[in-house]
């Protein structure tokens, strides 16, 4: 049996420290802030000191949007306390569920203008989103992979100060929802 991975056309994690694996194992990379810094291929430090650092991959970011609510607090508009709220949300939460964030990537079809793949990404994630709830989707052109879209999406409703209750309907919207939709635009 080949190591080498086979790239899926669509795939919805959950951005979560700990596996639900066999290994129950925790990993603390995994975060919403971090992922943030990756799809938006930049850095994020906090007093003085690079927390994560993606720029070296800038030159593939062809365009970055965020979903915010209407009325959204001050602070949604930082993507930087957008994602660490989301990390702190999780790790205050006192139950099991770790997720922070799901994170979404989708390959994107041959043949459209950029404007029209930006459009089409935009009213699909929104469509899938419910009231509350903060996305950002950016838009990466490689040089050696299909081009593809990644749509980071919290877990939780915006609270007024904070993130609240997590979102259960939202894996499914997503997940089931978003994937055949995209699939039938991928075919």
């Amino acid at each position: 049996m080949s190591d080498i991975a086979v790239r899926k056309p669509f795939v919805c994690e959950p951005v979560a420290r700990r596996s639900f694996g066999r290994s129950q194992r925790i990993d603390e990379r995994r975060t919403a802030l971090r992922e943030a810094a990756y799809i938006r291929r930049t850095h994020f430090t906090k007093a003085g000191r690079t927390l994560h650092d993606f720029t070296m991959r800038a030159e593939d970011l062809f365009v970055l949007l965020p979903i915010v609510p209407d009325n959204a607090p001050w602070w949604v508009s930082s993507p930087y306390l957008r994602w660490q709220m989301a990390d702190e949300a999780a790790d205050n939460a006192g139950t099991g569920d770790d997720t922070r964030a799901w994170h979404i990537c989708g390959d994107l079809p041959p043949g459209l203008s950029n404007g029209q793949l930006v459009d089409r990404v935009e009213a699909m994630t929104r469509a899938a989103l419910l009231p509350g709830i903060v996305a950002e989707i950016a838009i990466h052109t490689p040089q050696y992979q299909p081009n593809h879209a990644h749509i980071l999406v919290a877990s939780r409703v915006v609270g007024d100060r904070r993130y609240g209750e997590t979102c259960t309907e939202l894996h499914e919207r997503l997940n089931i929802g978003l994937h055949e939709t995209w699939n039938e635009w991928l075919s």
